[in-house]
């Protein structure tokens, strides 16, 4: 039986716990959220209580550990990226780098597609350049690099660089159906990305399996404007059109890129959900 520890139990961290588990793995979650520790005895062999940003933080748990998911995110009660991404990343990753033990590890940590920024809907690689401009994008691509940087020949680490997550609880095609004939004040002409929960899940297990090393897009294989795809969705149940804006908010965190995931696929990656358009396989 192998042990896998779950850093972040929120939506994504909580289906790859329950994946993981289900798998016959023994799996340690942790969240900083009071009221969350008492669900996740439902989900993992042992929660723990854990604030990454915490200078005291007990990372004990990792001696034992053969794989480390990490699936962080600010809080909704104002805790901020700040806290997560610098402060956080950084006490985790000492705490890595200084682990006693020398059984290999291997550390999956979820990022996220939007460090890409706008590059005017061209497609962009792992090997693209990324936006450090913006305060948010420059803190979520420090995080990335502060995790690659662990220099041990008993760790491997691997980057997930998602788009925007849908699944169960996450019904996006609802989402765009109830806002059909509203204004949006998003530009209507940029292109996202998208990850489905399943597909992320699949994902991480098999960064975990193969021991994947570096920076992966894990995304699905929808390319649309967010007006396309509102349009698309809209048209096939006759609902008035979602109004876009034509341009970003000045200061706004834009991402407008085609985000291609061959590098994933190359490594025996199969999508389950190639777009939220078509969520079942094909």
């Amino acid at each position: 039986m192998s042990t896998y520890s779950v850093i972040g139990c929120g939506y994504v961290g909580s289906f790859l716990a329950a994946s993981m588990k289900n798998q016959g793995h023994y799996v340690v979650g942790t969240t900083r959220t009071p009221q969350r520790f008492a669900e996740l005895r439902n989900v993992v062999n042992e929660p723990i209580a854990l604030d990454l940003a915490q200078q005291d933080c007990d990372f004990s748990f990792l001696e034992d550990q053969e794989g480390v998911l990490i699936s962080v995110a600010p809080t909704q009660n104002g805790e901020g990226y700040q806290s997560v991404f610098s402060n956080g990343i950084r006490n985790l990753a000492r705490a890595i780098r200084c682990r006693q033990s020398t059984r290999p590890l291997h550390v999956t940590y979820i990022s996220s597609a939007g460090v890409y920024g706008d590059h005017q809907g061209q497609t962009v690689t792992e090997d693209s350049t990324v936006d450090c401009l913006n305060p948010v994008n420059a803190m979520l691509v420090e995080a990335e690099n502060v995790l690659l940087t662990i220099d041990r020949p008993d760790t491997k680490i691997c980057v997930l660089r998602l788009g925007g997550i849908y699944g169960p609880g996450r019904d996006m095609v609802a989402m765009i159906k109830q806002a059909a004939g509203e204004q949006i004040p998003k530009n209507g002409s940029d292109i996202p990305a998208w990850s489905g929960i399943f597909d992320i899940t699949n994902g991480v297990s098999l960064a975990f399996s193969k021991k994947l090393v570096g920076i992966y897009n894990l995304v699905d294989d929808m390319q649309l404007s967010r007006r396309e795809l509102s349009n698309e969705i809209c048209d096939i149940d006759g609902l008035p059109p979602v109004i876009w804006a034509n341009e970003n908010t000045p200061g706004a965190r834009a991402m407008n890129a085609k985000v291609a995931n061959e590098k994933i696929k190359s490594e025996g990656f199969l999508l389950s959900s190639p777009s939220m358009l078509m969520p079942t396989p094909v």
